[in-house]
């Protein structure tokens, strides 16, 4: 075994995988609609049992929005999810051609026990990951994993440490398939199902370590931790993204950016800074620019009315805040 950060560690590291380490996966979500109910289900209200489509943070409404998204990241591959994608099979097959143009990794999850007739409409995608609902009947899935294989795809099973399940494992070792162990995750929206189903809540996750080295008798195994994906693989994604950002942009080590927020009349927060030649970025609601903005300028500002405030936030389409301090 080869342990990696936050305490993941593998045997067999998937193509998906490495790249995900490096932030350079783009996460298309592509509906939150699902035929199953897993009580782990870590999707949030928002997206749960709508028909809505995300690349990461950014709701996509037109292929451009994908494209924006792509490039901000300067993504290398991308991981197809939802709910379940493959009910809307045509969607993930026009996002799969997009991707392919641009030389992306696509890899894939679903619950779903697709056949080669289904996979052949996926001729794109790189790597498939298949998820028994609950770890129920993992027989279902060996023709998929064949059929999968035949047609050039990488597949395995990516499960929650919920349970042992042997059968799992032999399937595994028994096509040659890849298998992933994430740790079960906690979110708003499952929270009060896993404590109702007798699990230890720390932080955002379970500890479940006996579960989780049971599973390393399959010969391709990883175990990648609830942990990981902040530490590594979402940092390192923020890292991509702050670095497309504007040179004016302060970037921080944990890959959000700071700047200065000026709200107000907008129109004339840009007449004033053209005026002194300032490099800005203008939203809806505000405009961001330098945090080291001369003060001189500053005063000018908010000599107009206009509210200047010292900024942190995620480099993302939503751009969440962390922290503001007012000037």
């Amino acid at each position: 075994m080869r342990r990696i950060e936050a305490g993941s560690y593998y045997s067999y590291l998937p193509e998906g995988c490495k790249l995900c380490r490096k932030g350079a996966k783009l996460v298309l979500f592509v509906t939150g609609l699902c035929n199953n109910r897993c009580f782990y289900c870590p999707v949030s209200h928002a997206k749960f049992g709508k028909d809505v489509t995300y690349a990461n943070e950014r709701e996509v409404k037109s292929v451009r929005d994908f494209f924006e998204e792509a490039e901000m990241m300067e993504a290398e591959g991308v991981a197809i999810t939802g709910g379940e994608p493959l009910l809307k099979l045509e969607r993930v097959a026009k996002f799969v051609d997009i991707a392919k143009k641009f030389d992306m990794h696509i890899h894939l999850y679903t619950s779903l026990p697709a056949g080669e007739e289904k996979l052949k409409k996926l001729s794109g995608v790189d790597e498939i990951r298949f998820h028994p609902p609950e770890l129920r009947n993992p027989d279902a899935y060996i023709e998929p994993i064949k059929a999968a294989k035949k047609l050039g795809i990488d597949a395995g099973f990516e499960i929650p440490a919920i349970r042992f399940e042997r059968r799992i494992v032999e399937i595994a070792n028994e096509l040659d398939a890849f298998l992933n162990v994430n740790q079960l995750e906690v979110s708003e929206r499952n929270w009060e199902n896993i404590v109702g189903k007798g699990y230890k809540v720390k932080d955002y996750y379970v500890e479940n370590q006996e579960v989780v080295r049971a599973y390393e008798e399959a010969e391709k195994f990883h175990y990648c931790s609830a942990r990981f994906k902040d530490v590594a693989q979402f940092r390192r994604r923020l890292i991509r993204m702050a670095m497309n950002h504007p040179d004016f942009y302060a970037i921080t080590r944990d890959g959000t950016v700071i700047c200065c927020r000026i709200e107000g009349d907008l129109d004339l927060a840009e007449r004033v800074l053209n005026e002194w030649r300032v490099e800005y970025v203008r939203f809806d609601d505000c405009i961001e620019t330098s945090p080291e903005i001369d003060i001189v300028i500053r005063e000018a500002l908010k000599s107009e009315g206009l509210k200047l405030s010292l900024v942190e936030r995620y480099p993302t389409s939503n751009r969440i805040v962390i922290e503001v301090t007012e000037i």
